[in-house]
């Protein structure tokens, strides 16, 4: 869950990001950088949300509006 309350999660199967929002019960999807990304983590700090991207060797930056 990010400051928002949103709750963040990986779909490996579409290489996305997927963002609840439980105060308006509404989704938001995020394309990743990288084809085969393998998000594992999701770490974040006010207004990021950070992503080790492990099946390429990368590092991923979310900053949601």
């Amino acid at each position: 869950m990010d400051e928002r309350d949103a709750v963040w999660l990986s779909d490996w199967g579409n290489n996305t990001m997927v963002r609840f929002d439980p105060l308006t019960a509404t989704f938001l999807t995020v394309p990743l950088p990288s084809a085969n990304a393998n998000v594992r983590q999701i770490l974040g700090r006010p207004g990021e949300v950070w992503l080790p991207l492990s099946g390429v060797d990368k590092l991923a930056v979310i900053r949601p509006e």
